[in-house]
């Protein structure tokens, strides 16, 4: 009986390494080699793609922003004009107000 699972054990074994020789091929081999190489390649380039519509769109809300907002210390057109601001409503009105002012 311990010799009947010694011979199945080694058959089981021989069994999965021609298993294992049938995939080493040289032609798996070539091509597992070629795909190692050409993945971090492809990374990179579309990483490279990426990257910079993610930071452009980041910095534009951040700091390029602008907002209208009223100035309240300026109550007189011709002032309001002179500095390089709009009068509407009664009101001087900034139009490149940067919110993070």
């Amino acid at each position: 009986m311990l010799f009947s699972n010694l011979t199945t054990r080694l058959k089981i074994s021989s069994k999965n390494n021609k298993i294992d020789a049938d995939f080493w091929t040289k032609t798996n081999i070539v091509l597992l080699t070629g795909y190692l190489i050409a993945l971090p390649i492809f990374t990179l380039i579309t990483l490279s793609l990426l990257l910079p519509l993610f930071t452009a769109s980041f910095f534009a809300s951040i700091g390029t922003s602008h907002y209208s907002t009223s100035i309240p210390w300026i109550d007189d057109p011709s002032e309001c004009e002179h500095t390089g601001r709009n009068w509407r409503d009664r009101k001087c009105w900034d139009n490149e107000h940067n919110p993070m002012f």
